[in-house]
């Protein structure tokens, strides 16, 4: 054999040990974090994990209440201090700001114990629920509850929550986001 074609031979080795290997390497170097990918969600919400389907009975709800709405819920100890305003008007602001896809969403607030007349009549368009002793309050975080407004989806399941103290635009980019609506 002469020494051109032990060099052909050596590079053919080559390249076919460079193809066999190749995805192995490239699989490794993904494994060990090399490339530093950004694969996370783009919600700015928390899961709420796993998802809980809240039990409606005894609420006074219509029949079929989350079946055609996105539904923001605050959930409040008896009596509405200013975290429970602030919640309730961040959750009023945001329904306004959806405009058109406002008629796809909907406000809930639950009180364990009756709802503060004062934070119904400033505004209308909130339904409200007594939730004291009732199993929906199971489907969120007990006593942080009040610290949360929830997303509520189409089939009753509480799925992401937004601390008070986070920028209430996250709520409204979800919200968009999920009515198909874009960033705006």
């Amino acid at each position: 054999m002469d020494e051109k074609t032990k060099r052909s031979n050596r590079r053919t080795l080559l390249l076919l040990l460079l193809v066999f290997l190749a995805p192995a390497l490239g699989s490794w170097l993904l494994y060990t974090g090399v490339f530093h990918l950004n694969l996370g969600t783009t919600n700015k919400g928390e899961f709420v994990q796993p998802p809980r389907q809240i039990d409606t009975a005894g609420l006074m709800l219509p029949q079929g209440y989350f079946a055609h709405h996105l539904t923001l819920v605050y959930v409040s100890g008896p009596g509405c201090a200013a975290d429970c305003l602030h919640a309730l008007d961040v959750m009023r602001v945001t329904e306004l700001a959806l405009g058109e896809q406002m008629s796809s969403s909907q406000r809930l607030y639950l009180a364990a114990g009756k709802p503060d007349a004062a934070a119904l009549k400033a505004d209308p368009g909130l339904t409200s629920a007594d939730a004291s002793g009732r199993a929906a309050l199971k489907a969120f975080d007990g006593a942080e509850a009040p610290n949360y407004i929830y997303l509520v989806e189409r089939n009753g399941y509480v799925v992401l929550r937004y601390s008070l103290v986070q920028d209430p635009k996250f709520i409204l980019q979800d919200l968009r986001h999920l009515l198909g609506a874009g960033e705006g």
